[in-house]
C-alpha cells in the first residue's frame, strides 16, 4: 500500500503567501490602470485660463469635447483608471494678528493643520469605459480634507469622512445624428454657456501658491508655458461653473448645430450642500449653437428661479378706497428670478477675431419689481407674482494680429446694466444686495456683492460700462516679453442712498441703524488685497463683515476690503481707472534656465472719468500692486521659486476716517463722518516666499512653500497683522 505523506506550511510562510498573493493581485489590477492613466489621462487636459475670461476656441464655446475610444472585441474592454492623492500640511504662527474668533477661519496665533483650511480634494479617483462601440461611462469621486481632520475649530467629533465637489456619472453614445452626452450627480458637475449667462471669471493668481488640481508633469514647464503664452495650464474645470443636477448635450448635429439644457441648482444657491440649506431655487439653462465655416454663433438662456425660504409666503395688496369696491390681491412674496437670455457670436479672419454677446437680464424680487402684472387677478385663488423689469447688456472684444497692428491687440467694450444680478456668470454684482429676505441682521454670508468695486482689467461688473485695452510686444531678441493694459469704466446709475444696499451698516452702527446713518454705506468702494490674498482669506471663511473695523471680505482664495465715502452730497458716478504692466524675461544663469517676472497694477477711483489711474487725492481710493517672481531650474528634476511683494492702499479725506485712537470717526448714531482732523486709511503690506518643486517621479512630485508676510495701517491702527506659514505638498498620479 502506498502512504501518502502530508506536507505541513509554517504559518509565517502561508502569511507570507496571502500578502505575496495579495500584492501580485492588486499590482495586476493596478496595472491596466497604470498603462491607461499614463497615456490618456483625462486629468492633464489643460485649459489656459489666466487670460481674459473670453480666450477659447470658437468650435469650443459653451459646450466641451470629448473622444471615444473603441473596443475591438468585448464590451467594457476599454477600461481606464486614473486620479491622484496628496497630502498638503500647514503650519502658520502668527506674530500679530486679527482678533476674529477661530470658529471662523484660521486666526489663532498658531494652526498645525493637515490642509489649508479649504474643503479642498485629498483624493480624486475617475473611472472611465466604453461599454461599445459607440458608448462610454464615466464616474468620479473626490474626497474633501474633512476626511482626515482633527479639530476642536469646528469639529467636536473630530474626523469624518464628507463627500464633497464631485460624485457624478457621466454617458454618451455616438448616432448618426450626432454626439450626446448625459451628465448627472452630486457635488459638482462642470459647466458654461457663455460670459453672461453661465460662467466662472478666473481671477489672476500669482502663481506662487498652489492649487490642489495642478496637472501632472515637470513644474518648470509649467513656468515655461507662462513665461512663453502668459497662460497656466490647469484643471480642464477651470473657467466653468459649478452646477449640480442633469446636463443633456448634443454635438456634431445636423447642420453644424450643437446643443445643450442643464437643470439643478449652482453653488450660488448651496449646490455644494443643498441636501443641508434645503435652499428651494434651482436653475434651467440652454444654448443652441451653429458652425458658419470658421464662426459660430449661440443663443443663451438662464434662469434661476424658486423661492427664499422653504415654505411660499403669500403678500395680500388691496387696491380701493371707501367710496369704490376694493379687490384684494396675493402675491407670491419670497420668489426669487434671475432671468438671462442672449445670442453670442465669435467671429475668426485672417487678422483679427470678434467676440461679441448682447442680450437682456433681470433681476425680480420682492424688492426688485415694477409692481403686480398686468394681467394679475383679485382673490385667493388667483396667485400672481410680480412685474419684472428688465436691463441690456452688451460685450463687443476685438483681438488683433500683428499682421494688422504690428503688435498684438486686444480692445474690449461693454456696457452692463444695474438689473443684471446673474450671480453664476463672469459679472461681478456691484448694484443688488438685497437678494435674501429683508430681516434685521445684515447676512454676513452673502458674499456674492460687491459695492463700488475695482475690478481687474478684463473684468466686468453690473451698472457699469467702460473699456479694456491690451498690448502684446516682445523685446530684446524676444526674450524680454511685455504686456500692457488699461481698464477704465464708470457706474451707470448712481445707487448712493439706495436702502437697500448698505448691509455693513448693521455691524457699523448698529442693527436700528436709520436710513441716514446707511447712505455712506451704500456709497462705498471694494478693492481686492492681491497680495497675500490667500493667506488673508483664511482668516475668515467666506464671510465679510470681519476684521478690526468690519471691512474685510473672505472668498474662495479671495481677501476684499471696503471702504465708506462719507459725502454727504452725491452728485456724481464713480469712475474706475487701472493699468497693469506685466513683463517676463527668461535667460540662462550659471547654466540653468532662469524665469523673471514682475506683474505691477495701479488703480484709482475717482468722480470722473480718467484714462490712467488718479495719482492724487483727487481720488477716493488709491491702490498699488508690485510682484516680483523667479523660477530656476536648478536640476532635471528640482525648480527653486522665489516670491517678493509690495502692496500700498491710499484713501483721501472724503472716506472713512480714524481719530487719534485708531477708532472710526462717527456721529452719534454710529455713521461715518468728514473730520478736519480724521485721517484716511493709509495701508503697506509686505511678501516674501521660498519655495521648491521636486518632480521625483513623472508621476508624483513634493512642493515646499514658506512665506513671510505682513500688514500695517498707519492710521487705524487695529488694522495689523505679522507672521509666516509653511505647507508641505506630496502628490501621486495613478
Amino acid at each position: 500500500m502506498k502512504i501518502k505523506s502530508k506536507v505541513y506550511l509554517n504559518p509565517i510562510k502561508i502569511i507570507v503567501l496571502k500578502r505575496y498573493f495579495a500584492s501580485l493581485l492588486c499590482g495586476l489590477m493596478l496595472l491596466p490602470a497604470w498603462i491607461n492613466a499614463k497615456e490618456t489621462d483625462s486629468l492633464n487636459l489643460p485649459l489656459l485660463v489666466n487670460s481674459t475670461p473670453y480666450n477659447v476656441e470658437g468650435a469650443k464655446i459653451g459646450l466641451s469635447s470629448y473622444t471615444t475610444t473603441k473596443s475591438k472585441k468585448n464590451w467594457f474592454r476599454a477600461m481606464r483608471y486614473s486620479g491622484w492623492a496628496r497630502f498638503y500640511p500647514m503650519y502658520r504662527n502668527m506674530q500679530e494678528y486679527y482678533d476674529i474668533p477661530p470658529t471662523e477661519g484660521l486666526s489663532i496665533p498658531v494652526n498645525i493643520t493637515a490642509n489649508d483650511g479649504y474643503q479642498q480634494p485629498l483624493m480624486l479617483i475617475r473611472m472611465e469605459g466604453n461599454p461599445s462601440v459607440k458608448t462610454w461611462f464615466q464616474t468620479e469621486l473626490q474626497f474633501d480634507h474633512l476626511m482626515g481632520r482633527t479639530t476642536f475649530r469646528t469639529n467636536p467629533e473630530s474626523r469624518m469622512a464628507n463627500l464633497y465637489v464631485i460624485f457624478q456619472l457621466q454617458g454618451g453614445v455616438d448616432t448618426r445624428f450626432g454626439k450626446f452626452k448625459m451628465i448627472a450627480g452630486g457635488g459638482v458637475n462642470w459647466y458654461r454657456f457663455s460670459p453672461f449667462t453661465l460662467w466662472l471669471y478666473q481671477y489672476r493668481d500669482d502663481f506662487f501658491e498652489r492649487y490642489p488640481w495642478e496637472p501632472e508633469g515637470h513644474d518648470f514647464g509649467r513656468y515655461n508655458s507662462f513665461y512663453a503664452s502668459g497662460d497656466i495650464p490647469r484643471d480642464q474645470r477651470f473657467g466653468m461653473q459649478g452646477t449640480q443636477g442633469f446636463i443633456l448635450e448634443g454635438t456634431s448635429l445636423p447642420g453644424g448645430f450643437d446643443a445643450a439644457l442643464l437643470y439643478g441648482k449652482a453653488s450660488a444657491n448651496a449646490g455644494y450642500q443643498s441636501f443641508v440649506t434645503k435652499d428651494p431655487v434651482n436653475i434651467f439653462g440652454s444654448r443652441i449653437g451653429k458652425m458658419l465655416g470658421d464662426h459660430k454663433i449661440g443663443y443663451n438662456y438662464l434662469n434661476q428661479f424658486g423661492y427664499m425660504g422653504n415654505q411660499v409666503d403669500y403678500k395680500k395688496i388691496w387696491f380701493g378706497n371707501d367710496t369704490l369696491p376694493t379687490d384684494t390681491f396675493y402675491v407670491e412674496d419670497n420668489r426669487i428670478s434671475q432671468i438671462t437670455t442672449t445670442v453670442d457670436g465669435r467671429f475668426s479672419f485672417d487678422k483679427f477675431s470678434l467676440f461679441a454677446e448682447v442680450g437682456v437680464g433681470s433681476y425680480s424680487t420682492n424688492l426688485y419689481n415694477e409692481g403686480l402684472k398686468e394681467n394679475a387677478k383679485p382673490g385667493v385663488e388667483n396667485v400672481s407674482r410680480y412685474k419684472r423689469s428688465w436691463n441690456s447688456t452688451a460685450f463687443f472684444e476685438i483681438t488683433t494680429q500683428k499682421s494688422l497692428t504690428r503688435v498684438p491687440v486686444k480692445l474690449a467694450l461693454y456696457r452692463v446694466g444695474k438689473g443684471i444680478g446673474n450671480n453664476i456668470s463672469s459679472v461681478s454684482n456691484t448694484s443688488i444686495e438685497s437678494a435674501k429676505p429683508s430681516t434685521d441682521t445684515p447676512d454676513e454670508y452673502y458674499i456674492n456683492y460687491y459695492d463700488g468695486m475695482v475690478t481687474e482689467v478684463g473684468q466686468l461688473a453690473n451698472n457699469r460700462q467702460g473699456m479694456n485695452l491690451q498690448v502684446l510686444k516682445d523685446f530684446y531678441y524676444n526674450k524680454l516679453k511685455t504686456r500692457l493694459a488699461i481698464g477704465m469704466a464708470q457706474e451707470i446709475d448712481n445707487l448712493a442712498g439706495d436702502m437697500r444696499n448698505g448691509a455693513r451698516a448693521g455691524y457699523v452702527a448698529g442693527l436700528n441703524a436709520d436710513s441716514i446713518t446707511k447712505v455712506p454705506f451704500t456709497n462705498s468702494i471694494t478693492f481686492e488685497h492681491k497680495l497675500n490674498g490667500l493667506t488673508r482669506s483664511r482668516f475668515a471663511f467666506f464671510k465679510r463683515f470681519t476684521g478690526p473695523y468690519n471691512r474685510l471680505h473672505s472668498m474662495f482664495r479671495r481677501s476684499f476690503e471696503n471702504i465708506a465715502i462719507t459725502d454727504t452730497i452725491i452728485d456724481y458716478k464713480k469712475s474706475f481707472s487701472t493699468i497693469d504692466l506685466e513683463l517676463k524675461y527668461k535667460c540662462r544663469f550659471l547654466g540653468k534656465e532662469l524665469i523673471l517676472t514682475s506683474f505691477n497694477d495701479f488703480s484709482s477711483v475717482q468722480e470722473n472719468w480718467s484714462p490712467i489711474p488718479v495719482f492724487t487725492d483727487k481720488a477716493f481710493l488709491r491702490y498699488h500692486y508690485s510682484e516680483f517672481m523667479a523660477f530656476y531650474g536648478i536640476h532635471q528634476k528640482i525648480t527653486l521659486v522665489g516670491f517678493l511683494g509690495f502692496e500700498r492702499v491710499k484713501g483721501n479725506n472724503r472716506t472713512e476716517l480714524a481719530d487719534a485712537n485708531g477708532d472710526l470717526v462717527t456721529d452719534s448714531k454710529g455713521r461715518p463722518i468728514a473730520d478736519p482732523d480724521g485721517k484716511a486709511i493709509d495701508q503697506i503690506g509686505h511678501g516674501y516666499g521660498l519655495g521648491l518643486d521636486y518632480n521625483f517621479h513623472s508621476r508624483a512630485s513634493l512642493h515646499f512653500r514658506h512665506r513671510w508676510f505682513d500688514h500695517k495701517d498707519k492710521n487705524f491702527t487695529r488694522d495689523v497683522f505679522k507672521g509666516n506659514e509653511m505647507t508641505v505638498e506630496f502628490k501621486v498620479f495613478f
